[in-house]
């Protein structure tokens, strides 16, 4: 029996299997403990609590898949088989000699936020959705509280509370603070920020109320801007213009006046928020000519053998960081580029693979989207749409699939977005199977 409002709002509608308690719990209290994992990380340096998130995704995310196989198979078959397929080119590595520990550490760090995506698919499946925000506007709060409380101590205090100057809080050119808030970086912070406001605006009292939801996108920038980290400014900037695109997409008086408005509003916009950003240094392109420099000195050639199949899984990028610290034999090479991180570790072959697998995801999100009537307030597909051009965005400077917990709040929206509805008889069974 489905909800009362099941016609209005597809993705809120309720199956009749009651969600299950435990699944419930769980993935709003491990939301929660990522979000502050990253701050106890500071202070316990243990392998029992740093495994807990690690083994609490695994059943998290196998459980889900095998709740939302059946019904999602259309989509899941091909997206499950390229994945499989780029962990196998990334592992290839180890038969020449590749350490496995930078393999299982590559593989966390990076796939693993990937397959909570199935976490969302069932979250939508159990009409979870203004749940999910919920959490994620707790989380929101949280990160600006801790921020504040941050700043408030000062740099100096929080490094003799144990943070790492350079690693948990830095300073940005003239002085200006970064912090980690909860989580265990600056650039965490902000794109925990970033991804949080998001999802937040999907609480139900968002929906709802324009100006609960202006106050929230008030607050993302606010804290955005006082973080000073840009590559999440622009991934803010790209989401806030396709979001705006996606929304008059269709003809009408009211959005062509829309359209209208924005474009004589427009340079004016440009003008003063280039002021603004410019007295902040945030236009600064020093650290982004640096960066192009050490790309055209340390990639791997494009004409090699690892150039074609990479280097392995975690051989760059914030799992090779993470092995150096341990003491292996790692490049110790972050990149700041998603897609030369990508090519790094699993070479042109790679690279094909993920164009594919992200081509697959756009299409069917278009297809969903399309499927939508234009009275769902949640607009999931579009949102979806809208963060994946931000993250395409923000990956020519930053490892974005690596920074967590954003990455995996990143995927779970993903996977809710994707999240197709069917009745009961429209899922296939087996000869002679009882439905």
């Amino acid at each position: 029996m489905t909800s009362l409002d099941a016609k209005s709002h597809p993705y809120v509608q309720v199956r009749s299997e009651s969600p299950s308690s435990l699944f419930t719990v769980s993935i709003h209290f491990l939301l929660i403990y990522l979000s502050i994992y990253g701050l106890i990380s500071i202070y316990v340096d243990n392998i029992v609590i740093r495994s807990l998130k690690d083994v609490g995704m695994v059943l998290i995310s196998l459980f889900a898949l095998t709740r939302v196989y059946r019904q999602q198979i259309a989509f899941l078959n091909p997206f499950l088989f390229i994945l499989a397929s780029i962990i196998v080119l990334g592992a290839l590595n180890v038969l020449m000699g590749s350490s496995v520990v930078t393999l299982i550490y590559g593989i966390k760090i990076t796939f693993l936020p990937l397959v909570m995506l199935f976490a969302g698919m069932l979250t939508a499946q159990y009409g979870g959705i203004y749940a999910f925000a919920r959490t994620n506007l707790i989380i929101f709060i949280m990160l600006i509280a801790g921020w504040l409380i941050q700043y408030a101590l000062g740099i100096e205090k929080l490094i003799t509370m144990g943070f790492v100057y350079g690693v948990n809080i830095k300073n940005y050119l003239e002085g200006v603070p970064r912090l980690s808030s909860i989580t265990y970086s600056p650039d965490g912070y902000a794109y925990a920020l970033l991804m949080t406001g998001i999802i937040a605006e999907r609480t139900k009292a968002a929906v709802n109320h324009r100006s609960f939801r202006i106050g929230i996108q008030l607050l993302t920038i606010s804290f955005l801007l006082l973080s000073t980290i840009r590559s999440a400014l622009l991934l803010w900037f790209v989401y806030q213009v396709v979001m705006f695109f996606l929304h008059i997409r269709k003809y009408s008086k009211k959005n062509t006046l829309i359209l209208a408005v924005t474009f004589m509003l427009l340079p004016g916009a440009v003008f003063f928020g280039g002021r603004m950003l410019q007295s902040k240094n945030l236009l600064s392109i020093t650290s982004l000519l640096d960066r192009l420099q050490t790309w055209g000195s340390s990639l791997t050639s494009p004409f090699t053998m690892n150039g074609v199949i990479g280097n392995g899984i975690g051989s760059v990028g914030a799992a090779s960081r993470r092995t150096h610290m341990m003491g292996l034999n790692s490049s110790n090479f972050a990149v700041d580029n998603q897609y030369f991180s990508l090519y790094e570790q699993t070479g042109w072959i790679g690279l094909v693979y993920f164009s594919i697998l992200f081509m697959w995801i756009v299409v069917s999100l278009v297809k969903r989207m399309n499927t939508l009537p234009d009275s769902n307030g949640l607009r999931l597909p579009q949102v979806a749409l809208s963060l994946g051009a931000g993250v395409a965005a923000a990956s020519l400077t930053t490892n974005v699939l690596e920074l967590f917990p954003a990455n995996v709040f990143f995927w779970m929206v993903m996977g809710m977005a994707l999240y197709q509805y069917r009745e009961a008889d429209d899922i296939p069974y087996k000869a002679g199977e009882l439905k």
